[in-house]
């Protein structure tokens, strides 16, 4: 038994966060002493303009599905005419003015007139300096001199502009304060401010094979004049990829015509990724970065739709995920729809039955979309959508973006009829490209009818496996601990730590892992989940995050995607640690039922004091493996020489094949694919031969995988009365 210092972890909510590009200084006024700031232009409440918004929602009867928010204070407060000036010494200068508006729940601006020189940084941050907007710098000087600031908490915010010396100063002009009467933290005027119960959260259960096209998912905050209110309106896109190289890739958004209609409205819009809570039905989290402003470049109002290009990278966002896409006109089977209802956290809504075509309109504003070109959801089997979730993309069961939500009466109290613009037919119903999504989504023409997403932090796209030591003939269970607890999870031994070993002769790249979850207490679990580096014991932590495992995920396979791809050589344990409390939370894995023999990698635990055991130690030895798999790629010798017996061994091929081998190379195989859901999923097979690795002599099939979504899939073989069966993951 070696000894190692034990690690401690707690789930940290950050309140405070730094919004668009980051920076190691931040503004001046946090850093360096300056006088107390005095000017603090104080606006009322925009009651008749708020009253406007919402009697014309009352009587609008309209079907959309955008959500007005705030309501805009004209202004023309700018460096020239107003706010206070300061000096750091041998740095530079600072101004800075307060903004108040009486009773607000959130403030945003609008700034024209914008252009930075080199070495200029400008920032907007809330009362207790916690939420911070910017620094916006000459990097934004591509939106044709618009500035959108996203919405700060609070009915304060501070304008900060840092100006080095000799550097040429050009003014700008804080035109429009944007007055927030809904918010995330309460209710104004009789308003609903978040989304309704039925909504499930983007991180439960429900979401849990929708975590990498999750990434994908925005909020749009959208400035704009109507009926001489100026409004800021929620709406959802989606961050869409494109048939060409990785480094041609563009930050294009796709999202509702009725959301973003004009140039004027794309430049005003604030992109907001990653906005959900850290675990399932954890606490509303801080504002998360945003990308400002855009431009339009292509759009149909018969169609409903609009591509946007962000004026920033995506890689500016928290981990895109760029889409993939379906121009097929075949009828979805099922469908899930992941959105921002009402712009709270991210939620996501499931169809289990076939979508139907049909047709929308809205006669309250005059939208009248093209005959059949709408997917209807007939009746959602979880969630709904609601204001705020215009815009967002339908996804089929492949994972595929095949609609864009106009709007539709679905509430949850009658979760029906809600209609998304195809977009098989906004690919190129219209030629022009202006108006149809194939000039920019298929630019060098190839003739790409599906495309899969992609993930710009992962080094590879492509097929991969899982690796894990409880073979598919194998009985999972629950084995109980001396006096209480389970030997998984918290018990009498006080077991901090569970890992299981695997041994790796290649470089294996690792993006993730499942668990299969056996209980969790009605209150939740924290757990961290982890890799380790490690021969004989776990010892550097590779990666590790944390979360809550709420109570839907007992007798549930959880699978935990990383942050970043890890490469690891040599030896690795994947397992997770647990807290302990008062009173002590159920929570347990399942195990393979106990072996009769040794050899194969299994259990290893660690104790209160920091010192790891392998289970096999134990007294009496227990020979067990852990319900956890690893997901990533792996080398063939690994893959094959770190399978169970009885276990098909499956590799997946860099050609969108996979290779299933036979130890006995007379197995006349009939050769069954499946989902996790049990459906069946057909395959071609290849070919067929015999080949050897080592001293072992295998029958090899390969089979065609190119037309499954990403998703795990259960591998089974038959000839007569033997059966053999085998796991692997497309991605």
């Amino acid at each position: 038994m070696r000894l190692y210092a034990r690690f401690f972890f707690m789930i940290i909510f950050v309140y405070g966060t730094v919004y668009s590009h980051a920076q190691s200084d931040g503004a001046w006024s946090l850093q360096y002493p300056l006088p107390e700031l005095t000017a603090f232009p104080d606006f009322p409440e925009p009651i008749e303009q708020i009253r406007q918004v919402l009697e014309e929602e009352r009587n609008s009867y309209s079907n959309l599905k955008g959500w007005v928010y705030a309501v805009g204070i004209e202004t023309a407060l700018s460096p020239g005419t107003s706010g206070q000036w300061d000096t750091v010494p041998g740095k530079g200068y600072v101004w800075r003015t307060g903004i108040h508006a009486e009773n607000a729940l959130s403030l945003n601006l609008l700034i024209e007139n914008y252009r930075m020189a080199a070495g200029m940084a400008l920032y907007a941050y809330d009362r207790s300096k916690t939420n911070i907007a910017g620094p916006f710098d000459a990097r934004h000087n591509v939106n044709g001199g618009v500035l959108p600031v996203q919405s700060l908490p609070g009915d304060l915010i501070i304008v900060e502009w840092n100006i080095p010396l000799q550097a040429s100063r050009n003014d700008f002009t804080i035109t429009s304060v944007g007055y927030g009467f809904r918010d995330m933290d309460g209710d104004r005027i009789g308003t609903r401010a978040t989304a309704a119960d039925c909504n499930a959260d983007i991180n439960c259960r429900t979401g849990n094979h929708w975590q990498r096209e999750k990434r994908s998912v925005v909020r749009l905050e959208t400035i704009t004049q109507k009926d001489n209110v100026i409004r800021t309106q929620y709406c959802t896109g989606t961050l869409v990829n494109q048939a060409v190289d990785n480094d041609r890739k563009k930050p294009y958004i796709l999202t509702a015509n009725h959301c973003i209609s004009t140039s004027d409205m794309a430049r005003r819009t604030t992109f907001v990724f990653g906005y959900e809570k850290a675990y399932c039905k954890g606490t509303s989290p801080s504002m998360p970065s945003g990308i400002t402003g855009s431009s339009l470049v292509a759009t149909k109002r018969e169609l409903d739709f609009a591509l946007l290009e962000m004026s920033d990278n995506a890689a500016d966002a928290q981990r895109p995920y760029y889409a993939g896409w379906n121009t097929s006109s075949a009828t979805p089977r099922g469908a899930a729809g992941i959105h921002h209802p009402q712009g709270d956290v991210k939620k996501i809504s499931v169809e289990n039955d076939p979508l139907v075509t049909g047709t929308f309109n809205d006669d309250r504003t005059n939208l009248h979309c093209d005959r059949d070109a709408h997917w209807i959801v007939k009746r959602w089997d979880e969630g709904t959508t609601e204001q705020g979730s215009s815009g967002s993309a339908i996804f089929d069961a492949g994972h595929m973006v095949v609609g864009t939500l106009s709007g539709g009466t679905a509430t949850c109290a009658s979760p029906m009829n809600d209609y998304y613009s195809k977009f098989s037919e906004q690919w190129n119903r219209y030629p022009a490209a202006n108006e149809s999504l194939q000039h920019w989504l298929d630019p060098d023409n190839k003739g790409v009818t599906l495309l899969w997403g992609y993930d710009p932090v992962a080094p590879y796209e492509g097929p991969c496996d899982t690796l894990g030591y409880i073979g598919e003939n194998e009985t999972e269970t629950l084995m109980d601990s001396r006096d209480w607890g389970y030997l998984t999870g918290p018990n009498d031994q006080h077991w901090v730590g569970f890992a299981e070993k695997f041994g790796n002769d290649t470089e294996a790249t690792l993006i993730g892992m499942e668990t299969h979850i056996a209980k969790v207490g009605k209150r939740g679990a924290k757990v961290r989940f982890a890799i380790w580096q490690g021969t004989d014991f776990p010892t550097t932590i590779l990666y590790a995050k944390d979360t809550v495992v709420t109570a839907e995920y007992a007798s549930y396979p959880m699978h935990i995607y990383f942050d970043r791809a890890l490469k690891v050589t040599g030896g690795y344990f994947v397992g997770y640690s647990v807290e302990y409390h008062d009173p002590v939370d159920t929570f347990a894995v399942y195990q393979s039922a106990k072996r009769p023999y040794a050899g194969i990698p299994g259990i290893y635990v660690e104790d209160d004091n920091g010192s790891w055991m392998a289970l096999e130690e134990y007294i009496p030895p227990i020979y067990s493996s852990l319900g956890v798999r690893v997901i990533g790629q792996f080398g063939k010798q690994a893959q094959l020489s770190k399978s169970l017996p009885n276990s098909l061994k499956v590799i997946c091929q860099p050609d969108n094949t996979i290779a299933v081998y036979f130890e006995d190379s007379s197995f006349a195989a009939q050769i069954e694919c499946y989902d996790t859901s049990g459906k069946r999923m057909k395959l071609r097979e290849i070919n067929r031969y015999i080949v050897m690795y080592g001293e072992m002599t295998y029958l090899q099939t390969e089979l065609n995988v190119s037309n499954l979504p990403p998703g795990v899939y259960l591998i089974q073989a038959f000839d007569g009365k033997k059966r053999q069966s085998g796991k692997f993951v497309r991605m």
